[in-house]
């Protein structure tokens, strides 16, 4: 067994408004699990938008002088008493809210114990967690792409199985871009026999996603995906009436856009189908949404990323399906900042990724 350093370093959020405000701090006293507790050793984070907002101040909730992030991977290194589940070595990763093992986030104490914005963060070499807490990294993936999976992949999942509409195979299922959220989402489809229909303004974009699903185990599954360039075809929910059966719409739209498309995604809805609404991006005024709602008999949604169950669900589908994240850009640990300003140009497709260690 490789013998632990005696002090670590990390990043911390010293304030708001900017990236500057994310400081880098080294010499710190490595701690030692306490009962029912790990001491993880980071190898890698993956941002999310949500990163940006924190950093920014524009975040609900963020609690300041933070260390960042939510998503990561790890390997055990210690273990605390009375742990059974884990032992060193073992490849991990943390839920995104601590301490919910199921179900939805149904408690507003439950924000404080959000990763990176209610409490600590993992853009740090060690951390500490509580054993119930983290969960099997899948065997077919690198610590780099199963860091992408606890915020975007579990809050896609659980939009797309659970609650009352889980999708089956034949369904269709409307999804926003190409970060994350949406390029997880495509490939969770058409693994599971469903057919994606994923939207950007950039076809040099769309052909990425269609490609990486193309080249992946078994062609990504046994589904199809259908790209739509909102730029060229701006009236993309009438394209998507065109691409369902007999004009009924589609099953789902995970909605990421907000009030800016929520409009012509109630428009693309099948009658009866469901919105899951996770984001907020696009700008706009918002439609009547109780008479669209109400006139497509249409469930909709609000998704609050996921439970470690979600988590552990998608690590099984990933790993039986042999899936692979896509990540476009893997930065080191010194490079923190850069890795925040790549996410911010909104270039990227798929997920970017900070290597720790």
């Amino acid at each position: 067994m490789t013998s632990l350093p005696s002090t670590y370093s990390r990043y911390v959020l010293r304030g708001t408004g900017s990236f500057d405000v994310l400081k880098f701090e080294e010499g710190l006293s490595l701690p030692s699990p306490r009962l029912g507790e790990v001491l993880v050793r980071v190898k890698a984070v993956s941002l999310n938008n949500r990163d940006l907002q924190i950093a920014k101040g524009v975040y609900p909730g963020a609690q300041d002088n933070i260390i960042p992030c939510s998503d990561m991977s790890g390997e055990v290194v210690q273990v605390g008493d009375e742990v059974t589940k884990w032992t060193v070595g073992d490849k991990i990763m943390a839920t995104f809210t601590l301490g919910l093992e199921r179900g939805q986030v149904d408690d507003p104490a439950m924000f404080a114990s959000m990763l990176g914005g209610g409490c600590d963060g993992t853009l740090t070499q060690y951390r500490l967690f509580k054993a119930t807490d983290l969960v099997t990294m899948p065997s077919n993936l690198s610590f780099d792409e199963a860091a992408t999976l606890p915020c975007a992949p579990t809050t896609v999942y659980n939009a797309l199985f659970s609650g009352p509409q889980p999708i089956k195979p034949g369904m269709t299922v409307v999804l926003q871009g190409t970060g994350g959220v949406s390029v997880m989402g495509a490939q969770l489809v058409v693994a599971a026999g469903g057919t994606a229909i994923i939207t950007s303004s950039s076809d040099a974009k769309l052909e990425r996603v269609r490609q990486h699903i193309h080249d992946s185990h078994n062609h990504g599954g046994a589904g199809r995906l259908h790209t739509i360039n909102y730029k060229t075809t701006p009236d993309w929910d009438k394209e998507v009436l065109k691409l369902t059966k007999n004009g009924r719409g589609a099953d789902k739209v995970v909605e990421i856009g907000g009030a800016g498309t929520l409009e012509k995604s109630l428009n693309a809805l099948r009658q009866g189908g469901e919105i899951d609404d996770i984001g907020y991006l696009a700008g706009g005024s918002a439609p009547d949404i109780s008479r669209l709602v109400l006139l497509k008999s249409a469930l909709l949604r609000g998704i609050l990323i996921g439970s470690r169950r979600h988590l552990e669900e998608l690590s099984d589908f990933v790993e039986t399906a042999k899936i692979q994240p896509m990540i476009d850009r893997v930065f080191a640990f010194h490079e923190a900042k850069e890795a925040y300003q790549f996410l911010s140009e909104a270039t990227l497709v798929g997920k970017v990724v900070i290597r720790v260690a």
